[in-house]
């Protein structure tokens, strides 16, 4: 329930409309919003809008750096040479621009209050919690825009995001559809298993050296030792020249002084609260009864402020916080919803506020401490501009030795060591690596991988080109010493080949002696089988067991108990089931219901909106370069 209060302001359609069309809104992708040379040439014609090759770009790079502030910057850049990849990125470009005509098309415009009050509210171009010109101004100089334009294109993506939202409000979800799957994803069932394995059957199984040795011919590549080879290699990268950069203490201090805002801690509360649920579709009467019930919390808590927490353990339908007294922690305005945050902040320490009526229910709220807005000393925060500072200023060096360390790698291909003196950098050496397979950092990238297993690396004993294999790292690399791809002697891998063709036959066995023993279950007959104790499971809780074994206890027949069903296991051999008891899931609380029937009408708004997207890519003119999910595309 907190998570709910402190993000009820977030609308979970804006999200949606960013991760189905990744819609190129302000602030966060403000790269897409620097005008398209005319005359360039296309990848994809929409109607008659053009998506140029230029475009594409930015968008490929854009997806690449997301990937990489996602999951830390280890992402190999070849990734974005898969052609999949490449189609998913080209779709939602079409998709921007299928959703821009069918907009205006619908004649849906956001006023220039709209716009304004968006512009303003906007914390980039703010100051003190308030909207400031000149950031505004430094912002649209930096990215070399001008206020119109940016402006209209914001405009566009206001009105595309209303025009999606428009799509989702039309999702119903009933509430008894809602109850229906609740009931059937919290039903349980009684089961007993025995597992047919293969070790059972392994004594009934034998692989002559015969049948070995013509599985080894024909499978000799799963027996081969790759190509291996050491390499030497320079990286420059940002995080590299780093430690080769000093700052001045004077350039700390007029930093820190320049940025001051950036350093004050806002002003922070803890509290504790009661909460007594009202759902939105509440009658009259209940919302009187649970207002009464709150005014009598209220009251007793008023009488004894010491018994607070035991009265929320008690009485606070916030499960979250109820088993600590209430207690919700510390937290800064804009975190929880607007009643709630405005009667917190206005309360004195220790004073008791309520009820307050949100969009959850009623409160009651105790405030336990307040801790004032304060700044943080130069001493305290030097660290993390000096950080700061030396990555903008290892930024701007890599910049200007990247040139210098390609050509050197190039130019003077026989030796690493001019590119690293070019940028000052040490020349480092990798154990041995397998051709093909998965190699530490910086050869985890694929595109450096293949550079070096060339031909033009192996025989010819030259460097790699200087391969960016993150952003803002660029390595070249020479081999040291090399090995040959090796086929491994029949001798060495015959063991482990019967040990594999034994288990593979015996879980055939295993499979066959299991669906017979089924059948007999099936029949009714007589069988020797012994079950052993039963185990509850469900869809939500499958107790450990496969999903396919859950899913075949679930589709057993409830009407005639005990029921019999097998299914294979992903381990190998079969499993054999017996459904003893079926039971139906208890009372369905409202909180659930609610939490449930919120999550399936974001996903029926999801299908809608793709739906019509699809819908409306149907009836257009879209065409395709031959050449748009290739490499040759950025070229």
């Amino acid at each position: 329930m907190l998570e709910t209060i402190r993000s009820a302001t977030k609308t979970w359609v804006a999200k949606a409309i960013l991760a189905l069309i990744t819609v190129p809104f302000a602030l966060w992708g403000v790269e897409s919003y620097i005008r398209t040379p005319s005359g360039l040439e296309t990848v994809a014609t929409v109607e008659n809008d053009k998506i140029t090759t230029q475009e594409f770009q930015q968008a490929v790079r854009g997806q690449l750096d997301q990937f990489r502030q996602q999951f830390g910057g280890n992402i190999d850049a070849s990734i974005m040479d898969n052609p999949e990849m490449r189609k998913s990125i080209l779709d939602q470009l079409i998709d921007q621009r299928l959703v821009t005509a069918a907009t205006k098309n619908s004649g849906l415009v956001v006023s220039d209050a709209t716009l304004r009050e968006r512009i303003s509210t906007e914390p980039s171009f703010q100051q003190d919690g308030k909207f400031t010109a000149s950031r505004y101004e430094l912002f649209l100089k930096a990215q070399g825009l001008s206020a119109v334009g940016f402006e209209n294109r914001m405009r566009q993506d206001l009105e595309r995001q209303r025009f999606i939202e428009s799509i989702a409000a039309t999702a119903f979800t009933a509430s008894a559809s809602v109850k229906q799957y609740l009931r059937a994803s919290e039903q349980t069932r009684d089961i007993a298993i025995i597992n047919v394995s293969p070790e059972q059957f392994t004594a009934h199984v034998k692989i002559t050296p015969e049948v070995a040795k013509a599985f080894y011919e024909q499978k000799k590549t799963e027996f081969t030792t790759p190509e291996q080879t050491r390499a030497e290699y320079v990286e420059l990268s940002v995080d590299a020249l780093m430690p080769t950069i000093q700052i001045p203490p004077e350039e700390t201090k007029a930093f820190y002084e320049a940025n001051s805002s950036r350093y004050l801690q806002k002003e922070q509360r803890k509290a504790s609260h009661i909460l007594i649920n009202v759902t939105p579709k509440a009658t009259e009467a209940e919302k009187k009864a649970a207002k009464d019930k709150a005014d009598s919390l209220f009251a007793q808590a008023k009488k004894n402020p010491k018994e607070f927490a035991e009265l929320a353990k008690k009485n606070s339908q916030d499960t979250g916080s109820a088993a600590n007294g209430g207690d919700l922690g510390l937290f800064a305005r804009g975190m929880m919803v607007k009643p709630f945050e405005d009667a917190a902040f206005g309360a004195k320490k220790d004073e008791l506020v309520g009820p307050v009526l949100s969009d959850f229910g009623y409160h009651i709220i105790r405030v336990t401490d307040i801790q004032p807005e304060k700044g943080k000393a130069l001493a305290e925060v030097t660290p993390e501009i000096e950080g700061e500072l030396k990555k903008q200023k290892a930024a701007r060096k890599f910049a200007e030795l990247a040139e210098k360390f390609t050509n050197a790698a190039y130019e003077q291909s026989s030796s690493l060591k001019a590119a690293s003196e070019a940028v000052g950098l040490p020349v480092k050496q990798t154990p041995w690596m397998s051709k093909g397979q998965a190699a530490q950092p910086p050869f985890g990238n694929q595109k450096l991988l293949t550079a070096l297993f060339s031909d033009e690396v192996q025989k010819n004993k030259r460097n790699t080109e200087a391969v960016e294999v993150a952003t803002n790292t660029l390595v070249a690399a020479r081999a040291l010493e090399s090995k040959p791809a090796v086929v491994r002697p029949f001798a060495e891998v015959e063991a482990s080949i019967i040990a594999r063709l034994t288990r593979e036959e015996a879980g055939k066995l295993a499979k066959k002696d299991g669906e017979a023993r089924l059948e007999t279950l099936k029949q009714g007959k007589a069988t020797d089988v012994k079950w052993p104790a039963l185990l509850s499971v469900s869809r939500a809780s499958a107790g450990g067991l496969a999903p396919n074994v859950i899913e075949a206890a679930m589709k057993a027949d409830p009407k005639n108990l005990p029921a019999y069903v097998g299914t294979e296991n992903p381990g190998g051999g079969f499993v054999l089931m017996q459904v003893a008891k079926v039971n139906d899931a208890q009372a369905i609380d409202e909180a659930k219901l609610q939490t449930t029937r919120t999550r399936v009408a974001q996903s029926l708004s999801q299908q809608e909106i793709l739906a019509t997207l699809a819908q409306i890519r149907s009836k257009s003119s879209v065409s395709i370069s031959k050449d748009a999910l290739s490499k040759k595309a950025d070229q």
